[in-house]
């Protein structure tokens, strides 16, 4: 998996995979396009798709007669350094579903690997190279 972000000009940035692209841009009160997404909403999307494509496998799996499936996600910022201290999800899921199955898809939920990795944490590095002119 490689994914790159270009700046595309002033704040606005495109990330793509070798077969996607996405827009990024300030927020529209900041002076960025707001028809695009921020990078908070895609560290949410990622978490919401993530966790939402486990728990239908893990129907599929056992099973589970699921219906429609909706994943509400809200970030709290905190300050100092700024980042997203916690997220709040609320999953609405449909189907003729017992509590007991409720629960096992919130579990299985839960096991994505997004998740996993905002809850455990992750090391990350970061080096800065000096790029050539017109390059």
């Amino acid at each position: 998996m490689h994914l790159v972000v270009e700046r595309i000009e002033h704040h606005r940035l495109e990330a793509r995979t070798a077969t996607a692209t996405v827009v990024v841009d300030r927020a529209g009160a900041q002076g960025g396009d707001a028809n695009v997404f921020r990078s908070v909403e895609l560290l949410l999307a990622g978490l919401g798709t993530c966790m939402v494509g486990t728990m239908l496998t893990f129907a599929e799996e056992q099973d589970i007669p699921v219906g429609d499936v909706r994943v509400e996600l809200r970030p709290l910022v905190a300050l100092n350094p700024e980042r997203v201290s916690k997220i709040r999800m609320t999953m609405h899921v449909g189907g003729d579903l017992t509590d007991e199955q409720l629960e096992q898809l919130r579990e299985a939920a839960e096991t994505c690997k997004v998740h996993n990795t905002l809850h455990a944490g992750a090391a990350t590095e970061l080096r800065i190279q000096h790029a050539a002119v017109g390059a």
